[in-house]
């Protein structure tokens, strides 16, 4: 059976025999076009892993549609071979400003032909198996978020916790890179997998009596040690799946930080006294972000601190209970934890309701049918378009500014969900043009790295709000809906 479909349309006789047998070679279903107009319809429907063309002049409409091909959001994944039996120089000229996968010329050698087109597929399988990993990763995530919610069911106190945490050591451990700490153990992949790891640094607390946990009063002696054992219980839940799986640096992260988050620097934590070093940095930068957030934190014993307060407290325990590089990585990223702790500050709500509840009520009362969501991530805009569209949402995805805009030139949306960072045009780029056009929608901005922008710098910029990453659809929904009452409000 015939395993890959490819589009030609060839006019030479001889490169067409030799294209021909390259295919029945490789067992390839090939479908022969020679009506430029029904090209679309049918890489439309069939998705093909080749286009092989014939272009023999500047004025073949097959340039345009070519130029047209690399343009639609449908079609711009499809890699293009070019025939040609010209030595025109201005066709040359122009072939090179397209983006083709190869340009092959007469005389026409089999040879040439058939390693470009098994580049072709090779890459086509490429792209699948970084799709299938993305895929892979998109689980792992929920999987990630679904154990951290365990513990969270378990200690309802935690609220937000988690997802501030998350942040608060994402920003240390970027920031420490940028001053030239850990250069070499700070990794861009190593960073992400020390933000995936830290949801799980109290997984062990499922191990722990409920009455302990949810004791509105002072613990015991006995009820203390009982808690300070969820260190133990989560490293070796963790080091029991990762024993059975290669090197995987997510689970080497997870061990170590349900292990290790309440040592002290100084050697006086638990539960083995490591000192300095001895610590992993997940364990240190974990210390300051979750003692700094049980600060700033109410709970049903005690209330919150001010972030001036809390800063002050985790600047007197460095080098005591902290690590004084990461202390001094926290008072410089000064607004950047207060900022964090606004954004996801913990909030009432029904949990019966389910965190789509208000985007689905706000898209069954008419405020919320359309969504473009601007994301050069295809795991991210997977997953938030599958979120949306799972309540009903009409969703469309641009993977970088310049395609975005011309969506949003062509679509009206509702809302505009655009990631700050992006190829091409960026985020700010973007709005900045759709401002001149006097065509922008509602914007709110995503970012995972640049926690330093305020929602008053965001705002100064033509958006009307800032959402940090992962997405949490309850706040979303909430950011939404308060946008809405100020729109009704003017």
């Amino acid at each position: 059976m015939k395993n890959k479909n490819v589009i030609t349309h060839i006019q030479n006789r001889e490169g067409e025999e030799i294209v021909l047998d390259i295919f029945k070679t490789m067992d390839l279903w090939n479908i022969s076009i020679d009506n430029y107009e029904e090209l679309f319809h049918t890489l439309i429907h069939i998705k093909p892993k080749l286009l092989v063309v014939e272009v023999n002049n500047v004025d073949e409409p097959y340039i345009k549609v070519i130029q047209m091909l690399n343009k639609a959001i449908v079609t711009n994944e499809v890699p293009i071979l070019v025939l040609t039996t010209s030595e025109d120089t201005a066709l040359f000229q122009q072939l090179a400003t397209l983006d083709l996968l190869g340009i092959v010329q007469a005389p026409f050698r089999k040879e040439i032909i058939e390693l470009e087109i098994k580049n072709s597929l090779r890459l086509a399988q490429k792209e699948k198996t970084t799709e299938t990993s993305q895929d892979l990763e998109a689980v792992q995530t929920v999987m990630i978020s679904s154990l951290a919610s365990l513990t969270e069911y378990h200690d309802p106190e935690t609220g937000e916790h988690v997802k501030r945490t998350q942040n608060y050591v994402k920003a240390l451990a970027i920031m420490l890179k940028r001053q030239g700490f850990f250069v070499d153990e700070l990794t861009p992949e190593a960073i992400e997998a020390i933000y995936m790891a830290v949801p799980l640094h109290d997984i062990g607390k499922i191990g722990v009596r409920d009455d302990i946990l949810m004791k509105p009063g002072e613990l015991t002696e006995d009820e203390y040690e009982e808690v300070k054992k969820h260190t133990t219980l989560g490293y070796e839940a963790l080091e029991k799946v990762r024993s059975r799986l290669d090197e995987n640096s997510f689970l080497h992260y997870a061990s170590d930080v349900a292990y290790t988050h309440h040592e002290r620097y100084d050697g006086t934590g638990y539960p083995r006294q490591l000192k300095g070093d001895e610590i992993p940095l997940i364990g240190r930068l974990m210390a300051v972000a979750d003692v700094y957030d049980a600060l700033v934190s109410k709970r049903i014993y005690k209330v919150a601190m001010t972030h001036e307060e809390a800063m002050d407290i985790i600047l007197t325990e460095k080098g005591t209970h902290f690590d004084p590089h990461i202390v001094d990585c926290a008072i410089g990223l000064d607004r950047t934890f207060e900022n964090i702790a606004h954004t996801y500050s913990d909030t009432e709500h029904s949990g019966e309701e389910g965190e789509h509840h208000l985007l689905r009520k706000l898209h069954e009362q008419g405020y919320l049918n359309r969504i473009l969501v601007v994301e050069d991530s295809q795991m991210v805009s997977r997953m938030l378009r599958n979120q949306f569209q799972s309540i009903g949402i009409t969703t469309d995805v641009a993977p970088d500014g310049m395609v975005a805009l011309e969506m949003i030139l062509d679509q009206e949306y509702d809302l505009v969900l655009l990631d700050i960072e992006l190829p091409r045009l960026t985020g700010y780029e973007l709005v900045k043009v759709l401002k001149e056009e006097n065509k922008l929608p509602t914007v709110i901005a995503m970012t995972a790295t640049d926690y330093t922008v305020t929602l008053q710098e965001i705002r100064e910029k033509g958006m009307e709000g800032l959402i940090l990453k992962p997405v949490d659809f309850r706040r979303l929904g909430a950011k939404y809906a308060e946008i809405l009452r100020k729109k009704r409000v003017r």
